[in-house]
């Protein structure tokens, strides 16, 4: 995203971020993941949908840069 005008950068951010449930929903697929990893598995279902090791460092991501 590319804005004009310093004024639009909240703007952008506030719709860029992601939500507090967000937040929570790549914490809960981190621990799902990593539980699933303890038990020699690679890759789980999670809320209807598999889920990886790829994902989960997504997710890591997503929580390091929002400072959750």
């Amino acid at each position: 995203m590319m804005a004009i005008r310093p004024s639009h950068v909240p703007v952008i951010n506030e719709v860029f971020s992601p939500s507090s449930a967000e937040l929570a929903r790549c914490a809960e697929l981190i621990a799902a993941v990593e539980s699933a990893q303890r038990e020699g598995t690679g890759a789980v279902t999670f809320q209807g949908e598999m889920v990886d090791e790829a994902m989960a460092r997504t997710a890591r991501i997503v929580l390091e840069r929002h400072g959750a």
